[in-house]
């Protein structure tokens, strides 16, 4: 990959990052710098401010651009970031009104993750939402950034950490690259996202821009960043704001996917998450997954259990449930809206049958712990001996002490003389369960 590093040489921090840069190169790693042994680097100046370059500061030739620049801000903050350039709205800090430029999600990702590994005690390590041009470049672009005062333009082990993040970027990972909706001008749960899951952003928009977004804006956002995805922190707006941008999201057709299950994917593939998504939602549309073990490429298939049969065996003891299929590995446990954990689990088909078997034999067991149980064919039939009041006053027993008694399974006398054991206030109650397939597993 041919890259341009370019800064301004009216900007303070991008003229110090260039020098830490240089001399970097001269003091490389053991194994050298990961930019500068798998890319080839053409390093670029500007003489007037970035935001208001123009495509003709780049190499003809070249597949990716990064901008060397200051960070300032009405709050300062000691902060190294960075983000991608364009203009939701006006063009006030350059670039073209409504215009985003090409954003690189990997490559802004691998070098967050390198800011947050080498950034000095007491600085910020952070995403910016897009904003400031220039919106033009030919190729995908981003900037990386020292902030927020001359003081931190001029603190030499902030630059020469923020130099050294981009002399290790790699962005090998496979990630899983998106857009952003909601938060303040520090993009708070997108970083957080970025250093803690495979999430990568491109464009990211402020809750202020949210109002006034439009399927054209969004489609810009979803092209010039790659994403398969976006992520609305609803709790940074307003309902109604919320509603909006996920109705034209639904509009568009981009999935929305939530910071949960981005940490649920873990290093599942993409395409295998949403296979398995897809065909959750057709059996229960508020359903949400939760996967056990590495989950592999295949045909998603169900295995879905009679709802008394799940709940006598699991309800209330969710963890052995879990347990059990963490052990099994390739399969995914389901909760419905109200967060209860329901009785579908899905798998390749290829292991539905095994998976199956063990888990009616789990549930069995379960069962026959605190309960009498008999299997015949595809049926289990539960015997209960429950306390009857309606038996304990035909046997006249008054209510106080010897009630309790006999409530705790201990026989009583009466004033009468009489003796009442607990099997004389108890009556049987025989619940059967069908299981479809039972048989070939017992």
């Amino acid at each position: 990959m041919q890259i341009d590093i370019i800064h301004s040489t009216v900007d303070t921090a991008g003229v110090n990052l260039r020098a830490a840069i240089d001399d970097l190169i001269q003091h490389p790693p053991e194994g050298g710098w990961p930019l500068l042994t798998k890319h080839q680097i053409t390093f670029r100046t500007w003489n007037e401010r970035i935001i208001n370059a123009s495509d003709a500061i780049t190499s003809p030739d070249a597949d990716l651009v990064i901008f060397l620049a200051r960070h300032s801000s009405v709050n300062p903050v000691p902060v190294l970031t960075v983000h991608p350039a364009g203009n939701f709205t006006t063009a006030d800090l350059g670039g073209s009104p409504r215009e985003l430029g090409l954003a690189a999600p990997a490559w802004m990702r691998a070098i967050l993750r390198n800011h947050q590994k080498y950034a000095p005690e007491g600085f910020r390590v952070s995403y910016e939402i897009t904003h400031h041009g220039p919106t033009n470049i030919h190729v995908p672009y981003f900037f990386v950034e020292v902030g927020s005062t001359e003081a931190e333009w001029q603190n030499m082990e902030a630059i020469r950490a923020a130099a050294t993040s981009v002399l290790m970027a790699d962005p090998s990972e496979e990630i899983i690259p998106l857009i952003g909706f909601g938060g303040t001008h520090y993009a708070v749960r997108q970083t957080a996202i970025a250093l803690e899951t495979r999430g990568a952003f491109g464009h990211m928009m402020h809750t202020r821009n949210i109002a006034g977004a439009d399927t054209e804006i969004i489609r810009q956002m979803i092209v010039k960043s790659g994403a398969i995805a976006a992520h609305v922190d609803k709790k940074a707006m307003s309902k109604s704001e919320a509603a909006h941008i996920e109705g034209l999201l639904k509009e568009i057709g981009i999935p929305e996917i939530t910071e949960g299950d981005l940490h649920k994917i873990g290093t599942m593939p993409w395409k295998v998450w949403t296979e398995y998504l897809s065909f959750a939602k057709e059996i229960d549309p508020a359903v949400k997954l939760f996967p056990h073990g590495e989950i592999a490429a295949g045909n998603p298939a169900s295995i879905i259990f009679p709802d008394d049969f799940f709940n006598e065996a699991f309800n209330g003891r969710e963890e052995i449930l879990f347990a059990e299929l963490d052990r099994i590995g390739g399969v995914f446990h389901t909760t419905g809206k109200s967060g209860k954990v329901l009785p579908i689990l899905l798998t390749d088909v290829s292991r539905r049958r095994d998976i199956a078997g063990d888990l009616i034999a789990l549930s069995i067991q379960q069962i026959t712990r605190t309960q009498d149980t008999t299997v015949e064919g595809d049926r289990i039939t539960i015997t209960r001996r429950q306390f009857d009041a309606r038996l304990e006053r035909t046997q006249g027993v008054p209510s106080g002490p010897l009630f309790g008694k006999l409530v705790a399974g201990e026989s009583v006398t009466l004033p009468d003389g009489r003796t009442v054991t607990p099997e004389m206030v108890t009556k049987t109650v025989l619940s059967t369960i069908h299981i479809p397939g039972l048989e070939n597993y017992s």
